[in-house]
C-alpha cells in the first residue's frame, strides 16, 4: 500500500483516539472519523511496515448512530474529536476504551455503569483560547489538529455562550478601534454556573494592553456578569500557557461557585473541574464507593483547591489536603473557612513525600483519595501509597491508560472492587474514572 492509494475498509474497533481499526489484505488501517459497522473508501495519508492512517474519501455505508456535527470546524478542530457520533455511541466508545484497558492490562473483565450528561453542550465553565494579531488582521481560535494554524469560530458548542460573546466582545472593541494589541496571546474566561458570574483573564507578553481601560469598561457593560478581570503575564516562548504574575484590572480578583452545596471562590490561577454538573455526579461516585465513618482519617491527595476534600469533611473525622502547587493550597484554607469546615489539615508538598512523612509520624489513615492530573501516579507516590496500608484506596483519573498502569502495580496489594465512569466531556475522547480498591 502507499500514500496517497485509495482502498475499501470495514470498521471493526476503536483505538484510544476513536479513530476506527480497519483492516486491509492483513495490514491494519486507522481512520480518522468512521465508526464501527461502517464502510467507506479511505484515502491513505501515511503508511508505516505495520500499519497505515487514512482519512474518508466516500461513505459507502454509513452507521445509523452517526450525526451531522454541530460545529463547522469539528472535522478541522482538534477540540471535539467524536461530535459525529451520537450521544449513546459516544458512551459505548468510552465505556469500550475502558473495558479494553482493563481486559489487557488487568485481565479483568468489567462492566462499569457510565454516566452521561443530558444536554452535552455548552458545559465548559472556562475556555482558553489564542488570539492571531497581525499587521492587518486579528483572530482567535483553536488550533487545526496537530497543528499550530488558528481556526477561528465564532460559536464554540461546548463552551459558555457567555465565553462565545466575550471572545467576540473582545475583537469588535479592537476592530472597531483599530488597535492591534500585539501583545495579547490568550484570552481565558471562566464561569460559575451556579451563580453565574465571569471571569476574564487576558494573558499577555506585557504587563498591559492598549485601551485596557475603555476595554474593561465596555465588556462589564456588555456583560454585568463579569466580577473580575485580571491580566496574566507571559513572556516565555515555550508551550506554557500562564506565567507567574496576575495583575486584578477590576476590584475583585476571584468569582464564586457551588459544588454539591459547597461554596468555592476561584481565582485566576485555580483549578476546577470544567464541567461542574458532572463533577458532582464524579464526586458522588467516589464517595458513595468510600462509605466514609465518623471515625475516618481521609488523605486526599493532589486536592486542588480542596473540593473532594472538604466534600468528605462532612462524613468523616479528619481531612489531610496535600498539593505541591501553593496558590491551590491559599485557596482551598479560603474555601475551607467560607464553607465553616476545620477539620481539614492542609499540606504544600510533593504527593509521594507527603506520604512518606505521614508514615514516618505514624498517621493512621483510614482511607486515601487520589485524583494526579494526565501523567497519573509516580513511581514514589504509587509506592508511598502501598507501604501507608490504608484500609481503601479511591483512585479517581482523568486518564484510563494511565489509570490501568498504576492499578496494575496497585494490585498486587489491594483488590479493584468497583469501577464508575463519569462524561465529564461530551464530545471528546475524553473520560473521567472512578476505581475503589481495598486492602488484600
Amino acid at each position: 500500500m502507499n500514500k496517497n492509494e485509495i482502498i475499501s475498509v470495514a470498521a471493526m474497533d476503536y483505538n484510544e483516539q476513536a479513530y476506527a481499526v480497519c483492516k486491509h489484505e492483513g495490514f491494519v488501517v486507522f481512520v480518522k472519523d468512521l465508526m464501527i459497522g461502517e464502510v467507506a473508501e479511505v484515502r491513505l495519508e501515511k503508511v508505516s511496515e505495520r500499519h497505515a492512517y487514512a482519512r474518508i474519501v466516500t461513505m459507502v455505508n454509513a452507521s445509523k448512530d452517526r450525526v451531522e456535527p454541530r460545529c463547522p470546524i469539528a472535522y478541522k478542530c482538534g477540540g471535539c474529536q467524536i461530535q459525529h457520533m451520537n450521544a449513546q455511541a459516544q458512551l459505548d466508545f468510552k465505556k469500550m476504551h475502558v473495558q479494553s484497558l482493563f481486559k489487557r492490562n488487568l485481565a479483568m473483565d468489567i462492566n462499569p455503569k457510565i454516566h452521561g450528561m443530558e444536554d452535552p453542550w455548552f458545559y465548559r465553565n472556562k475556555t482558553q483560547v489564542p488570539f492571531e494579531i497581525t499587521k492587518r488582521t486579528i483572530d482567535y481560535g483553536f488550533y487545526r489538529a496537530h497543528t499550530h494554524d488558528i481556526l477561528p469560530f465564532s460559536t464554540c458548542y461546548i463552551q459558555s455562550d457567555d465565553s462565545n460573546s466575550i471572545l467576540l466582545d473582545i475583537k469588535r472593541f479592537y476592530d472597531a478601534n483599530a488597535i492591534k494589541p500585539t501583545g495579547l496571546r490568550t484570552v481565558l474566561v471562566k464561569k460559575a454556573f451556579s451563580t453565574g458570574e465571569l471571569m476574564v483573564v487576558f494573558v499577555c507578553r506585557r504587563d498591559s494592553l492598549p485601551s485596557q481601560k475603555q476595554l474593561v469598561e465596555e465588556l462589564q457593560a456588555n456583560h454585568p456578569m463579569i466580577k473580575s478581570i485580571v491580566i496574566n503575564v507571559n513572556d516565555r516562548e515555550d508551550n506554557v500557557i500562564l506565567g507567574d504574575r496576575y495583575i486584578p484590572l477590576t476590584t475583585q480578583s476571584v468569582i464564586t461557585d457551588t459544588l454539591s452545596g459547597l461554596k468555592f471562590e476561584i481565582s485566576a490561577a485555580s483549578f476546577f473541574q470544567v464541567n461542574p454538573k458532572q463533577a458532582e455526579i464524579l464526586y458522588e461516585s467516589a464517595l458513595k464507593m468510600a462509605k466514609l465513618k465518623a471515625t475516618d482519617t481521609v488523605l486526599d491527595l493532589y486536592c486542588g483547591i480542596g473540593t473532594i476534600a472538604l466534600l468528605a469533611a462532612q462524613k468523616a473525622k479528619a481531612v489531610i489536603g496535600v498539593e505541591v502547587v501553593q496558590d491551590a493550597i491559599e485557596d482551598a484554607k479560603r474555601n475551607a473557612t467560607l464553607n465553616g469546615v476545620n477539620n481539614v489539615e492542609w499540606i504544600k508538598a510533593d504527593a509521594g513525600l507527603a506520604v512518606k512523612g505521614l508514615i514516618e509520624s505514624k498517621r493512621k489513615i483510614n482511607l486515601v483519595v487520589v485524583d494526579p492530573p494526565r501523567k497519573g501516579l509516580d513511581e514514589t507516590t504509587r509506592n508511598a501509597i502501598i507501604e501507608l496500608k490504608a484500609t481503601k484506596v479511591i483512585y479517581v483519573s482523568c486518564d484510563p491508560g494511565t489509570l490501568v498502569r498504576d492499578l496494575k502495580i496497585l494490585q498486587e496489594h489491594y483488590k479493584i472492587e468497583d469501577v464508575e465512569l463519569t462524561d465529564m466531556f461530551p464530545q471528546t475522547i475524553h473520560v473521567e474514572t472512578v476505581v475503589l480498591l481495598t486492602k488484600i
